[in-house]
């Protein structure tokens, strides 16, 4: 172990006046009692006794004692006057940032940064961006769990599992792929009219249709390949759910005025 070099001060040359012009002149930068402990752990370094450092400086032993023990167990922060405000040693510490939180305004979630005026907004009529910004504010930790998994609406678990797949197969993942089968590429003009011709017929006969029996007899009466599921997508987004009631009982209102009609 190397052994730390001992100061010899008795054959050290001192000079008064560069140490008075010197210790003013850190006095005007560090202030008279910041001077003062730095000399007097300088000493305490330097060998000299609590009582020797207390006489040098003019200062009780005791005083000297408590520089001394305070610098050893708090560091440079000792060396300042207690009542400041903060250090002028010590590097600033970075204020701590305001939380940012989630709030639903109409179909919008904000995203509020807790800094005057700084927000984004997100809607809800747009999903898959909704959920790439708040899945990606989870994975960089700038929201928890539970507020994004209200905020899509979806359970914690699931939201997770969200995350983790956009993290590591990107904001394709989120996709949802069942949108592929309501596309209207497959359904033609012509394939609509085929399908509610046969969901009338259907209804004004039995009163009553399904999805799988239109899709049976499309392929058969008109090999036109169309799911169950498409069929179900269309019906429901045509509105011809609503006539399946109204729509024999039209039928057969005007079948009684036509007949009464050919009787006058």
């Amino acid at each position: 172990m190397n052994k730390t070099p001992l100061i010899d001060c008795q054959n050290l040359i001192f000079s008064y006046q560069l140490a008075e012009n010197r210790i003013n002149q850190a006095q005007k930068i560090f202030g008279i009692v910041v001077v003062q402990r730095l000399l007097c752990f300088a000493l305490y370094l330097l060998g000299l006794t609590r009582k020797a450092i207390g006489q040098s400086l003019e200062i009780p032993s005791e005083t000297a004692k408590s520089i001394i023990k305070a610098i050893n167990r708090n560091g440079l922060s000792a060396l300042e006057d207690r009542r400041r405000r903060f250090s002028t040693f010590l590097p600033k510490a970075l204020p701590e940032l305001p939380p940012i939180t989630l709030r639903e305004k109409g179909d919008n979630i904000i995203v509020s940064f807790g800094m005057g005026n700084r927000y984004l907004k997100l809607s809800r009529h747009d999903p898959l961006q909704l959920k790439t910004v708040l899945l990606s504010m989870l994975n960089n930790g700038l929201l928890s769990k539970r507020e994004v998994a209200e905020a899509i609406k979806l359970s914690p678990s699931h939201t997770v599992t969200l995350a983790r797949r956009l993290k590591e197969q990107g904001a394709r993942s989120l996709i949802d792929r069942r949108q592929g089968q309501k596309q209207d590429y497959r359904v033609t003009a012509e394939v609509k009219a085929e399908l509610i011709q046969q969901f009338a017929v259907d209804v004004i006969t039995s009163g009553r249709t399904s999805s799988k029996t239109i899709s049976a007899v499309l392929k058969k009466r008109c090999d036109i390949d169309l799911p169950d599921r498409t069929i179900r997508h269309h019906v429901a987004r045509m509105g011809l759910g609503k006539i399946k009631r109204s729509l024999p009982k039209l039928v057969d209102a005007v079948k009684k005025t036509s007949n009464d009609c050919s009787k006058t």
